[in-house]
């Protein structure tokens, strides 16, 4: 059975509203490029990241606790560029 829009009229899904699974991806997307960035720009000026595994209570990644300081620093001059 069909509604006027075509739509099944049994259906639990608003097939007009973005789908949710887009908008979890592009989060994902987002996290994943984030977390390269940092990545990068840590070892463009020799900071060793390494990325952690799974749902990790350190983070998504870990470096030396000597090199925190330089690191956030590092972050907010690209990021005030």
């Amino acid at each position: 059975m069909y509604n006027n829009n075509l739509i099944p009229i049994y259906s639990i899904v608003d097939y007009r509203k973005p789908e949710d699974e887009n908008k979890a991806i592009q989060k994902l997307a987002e996290h994943r490029d984030m977390k390269l960035m940092v990545k990068e720009i840590g070892e463009k000026h020799g900071i060793e990241i390494l990325s952690t595994e799974g749902n990790s209570h350190m983070g998504d990644f870990s470096y030396p606790k000597k090199d925190k300081q330089k690191l956030i620093s590092l972050l907010d001059s690209y990021l005030k560029d």
